[in-house]
């Protein structure tokens, strides 16, 4: 008896064994195309963040010249920038390199005189040693993070410039990228994915719109506030405090703590005024800032929320937790676009 098998069929299982072919060459060389990937990756986040100011510029120029004028834009301002605050950046982040382990050794203190009360009162009761360890062991990880990002900077260099040539190599021949991505879709599902790739552009775009300019708005809200208070560092510690308000319910407090640290440097008092300043930024985020500028564009319940959170602490760390809400939003309209199609709504 003869074993038929239809074209259609034939034709995916040759596809299914060219895949475990060619995941099975690739293998032994995982390392090398993990990192391959990243720049990818990278160079097209870049593209799809400065691609409507390169079709703004499309409009009167070509698109190499629009593309290269873009990314050249953007360099432009965050030189500017750095020109700007480099000086006093470098200043307060050697201030904030000397202030934290005055800040942590206070903090020690307390807790050592709490201990020492606690067993004068209660005999045999006393709090453990072992947060004073795990302490001094977060200030050790810290000085050591410190010096390796400082060595990793050029490293950093040199694929941020490979990310931005990739970018605009992207940026040039988007039209062709993107028909043959679409060519390698089966052809029954093709539309479908074309409709979901434009949903999910419009719906990131608005966000990472929003979430930028949220983020912006902290940022002055909390520097001018540490400003006024004259905590040290407030400079640097102003844009770790908006960068890291973009995770949900976490982010505030994540961003917060060196704040109150660098505070606690100078006496309980001066923490409880951060502290403050910290609450009242939280307060005109939520009632003022986000409420205007997103509105309800999430609209993901909190436990969603935080179950990917979590997910994204587990697999990236705190970069992560700031790329859980995008991904979930990502999903969702996937999905809705998929059942649309499917259901003919």
């Amino acid at each position: 008896m003869q074993l038929r098998i239809s074209p259609d069929r034939a034709r995916r299982l040759k596809q299914a064994g060219v895949l475990l072919a060619l995941a099975a060459v690739a293998f032994p060389f995982r390392r090398a195309l993990g990192q391959v990937a990243v720049l990818a990756l990278g160079g097209a986040a870049l593209a799809f963040l400065v691609a409507p100011l390169s079709a703004l510029y499309e409009r009167k120029l070509s698109r190499p010249t629009a593309a290269l004028l873009s990314l050249g834009s953007v360099a432009l301002m965050l030189a500017l920038l750095l020109w700007l605050l480099l000086p006093r950046l470098i200043r307060e982040l050697l201030e904030l390199g000397q202030a934290l382990p005055r800040s942590l050794a206070q903090l020690s203190e307390a807790a050592r005189r709490a201990s020492d009360w606690l067993e004068a009162r209660l005999p045999g009761l006393s709090l453990p040693d072992a947060p004073l360890a795990e302490l001094g062991g977060a200030l050790a990880g810290m000085a050591s993070g410190t010096l390796a990002l400082a060595s990793g900077v050029a490293d950093a260099v040199g694929q941020l410039s490979l990310m931005v040539m990739l970018a605009y190599f992207f940026l040039c021949d988007r039209d062709n990228l993107l028909l043959r991505l679409e060519l390698l879709l089966p052809r029954s599902f093709r539309r479908t994915a074309v409709r979901m790739g434009k949903a999910v552009c419009r719906e990131l775009r608005l966000y990472l719109r929003g979430q930028g300019l949220i983020a912006l708005a902290v940022t002055l809200l909390a520097t001018a506030g540490l400003a006024l208070i004259r905590v040290r560092s407030a400079l640097v510690l102003g844009p770790i405090i908006g960068l890291l308000n973009m995770i949900p319910y976490f982010g505030p407090f994540i961003g917060g703590v060196p704040a109150v640290l660098i505070g606690l440097g100078d006496g309980w008092r001066k923490a409880l005024l951060t502290l403050g300043v910290l609450a009242l930024v939280q307060q005109l985020d939520g009632s003022v800032v986000s409420p205007r500028i997103m509105g309800s564009l999430t609209g993901f319940s909190p436990a969603l929320v935080l179950v990917g959170i979590y997910a994204g602490a587990r697999l990236a760390g705190v970069p992560g937790m700031l790329l859980a809400l995008p991904a979930l939003m990502a999903i969702r309209t996937l999905f809705r676009v998929f059942v649309q199609r499917y259901e003919n709504i």
